[in-house]
């Protein structure tokens, strides 16, 4: 075999959707490209079968089906079983299902396959199902069913993987022991960031008030992110110059404002609704602090992107969020009570010397972060672990 690997990237979420699932599966398939490698990406479509990204000259996107919005594990299903349709495997010499379960479920009736199997896990189903909050009927489904069904997709995927990258500690712990991998087959290799795109900039955002001290938050307004605890943490700091931005959409929007009327702090939380990607880096810069008060995620792209741009930030101690801060560093990872949460953020306010040392820690942490680095550790996996014999780039 010569110096480039032809590799089957099984991607079900990929650009133009947007979350880290995203973000890891084309980041990565450029990066492997960017090595030399000859990608061909797998995925779904959002919006129409003609959807176009700009990738790198050795990648290739093919949308094989539409995405669902809803019935999330029966799409799962459904892109497996158009994939093995679709996909000549043995064409290929190495196969990575960037997300575990949903992209390499396809390859399990394949117990013979010859050709290399990495799969990557960005947090388990077992924490996302304790992290559920009980409150609609689908809500209902998912943890006492799609979820379930997904651990068990988990531990099959895992089983039948010849390598699992994990992206935080948290995730190698719960591979290794809750779901019984082999420490030998699971490597941990956390997310990365675009420290070309994320970095300090001198702009303010107009949402930002100078005169303030601006906590802000990006993602998602539901349950799992945890927002009830930020407005209750806000409340308890004696200080009414401290806000909270709050960019994102959701269904808890409404509930959110309506505790942070209960609270009395209503004048100091504003919610921004969506931001565009391409503000995203001056909304960083000009916030003071990012909070990241979440029960679970499986890594928290986000607080990478905020310390590449020069803000400190503040992620509760839960899931993968410790890989992501160096704490005391780059940041701090209270627990979820309301009293450490907002101790946290007096912490923060109060000490422009530390504060101002994080967000230098946070840049230079995040340079040893960029998406060029991590391709490389993945490289560096397909080499040593899958006898696949190439010279490094």
């Amino acid at each position: 075999m010569g110096e480039t690997l032809r590799i089957c990237l099984l991607s079900k979420q990929f650009p133009p959707g947007v979350g880290g699932a995203e973000t890891y599966a084309y980041e990565l398939a450029n990066g492997l490209g960017e090595r030399g490698h000859n990608v061909n990406v797998y995925t779904q479509w959002v919006d129409t079968p003609s959807e176009e990204v700009d990738v790198h000259e050795n990648v290739s996107v093919y949308r094989i089906c539409g995405a669902r919005r809803k019935l999330v594990a029966f799409e799962t299903l459904r892109f497996s079983y158009i994939a093995r349709r679709a996909i000549d495997f043995e064409a290929y010499d190495l196969i990575h299902g960037t997300m575990m379960p949903p992209s390499p479920i396809a390859l399990l009736p394949f117990n013979d396959l010859e050709v290399p199997l990495v799969v990557t896990s960005h947090g388990t189903s077992v924490g996302e199902t304790k992290a559920v909050a009980l409150e609609t009927p689908a809500d209902y489904l998912l943890k006492f069913f799609f979820y379930p069904l997904n651990v068990v997709m988990d531990y099959l995927v895992g089983q039948q993987a010849d390598m699992v990258v994990a992206i935080s500690d948290h995730a190698y712990r719960e591979l290794t022991t809750t779901y019984g991998l082999d420490e030998d087959k699971v490597a941990m290799i956390p997310h990365g960031v675009d420290t070309e795109w994320f970095y300090p900039r001198d702009k303010q955002h107009p949402a930002v008030n100078a005169e303030k001290t601006t906590l802000l938050y990006v993602g998602r307004l539901g349950a799992r992110k945890g927002l009830d605890l930020a407005l209750q943490a806000l409340a308890n700091v004696d200080n009414d110059d401290v806000e909270l931005l709050i960019a994102g959409t959701g269904r808890h929007e409404d509930s959110l404002r309506e505790l942070a009327r209960e609270l009395d702090i209503a004048d100091r939380v504003r919610f921004l609704g969506y931001v565009p990607e391409k503000e995203l880096p001056a909304l960083y810069s000009s916030s003071d602090v990012f909070i990241l008060p979440s029960k679970y995620e499986g890594f928290g792209l986000v607080l990478l992107e905020s310390m590449a741009c020069g803000t400190p930030v503040i992620g509760a101690d839960a899931g993968g969020i410790p890989t992501a801060i160096d704490t005391g560093e780059t940041g701090l990872t209270p627990d979820r009570s309301v009293s450490q949460f907002a101790a946290a953020i007096e912490q923060m306010v109060q000490d422009d010397r530390s504060r101002t040392a994080m967000a230098e820690a946070g840049i230079q942490a995040t340079h040893k972060s960029s998406w060029e680095t991590i391709a490389g550790k993945v490289e560096e996996l397909y080499q040593a672990h899958l006898n696949i014999d190439y010279n490094i780039s």
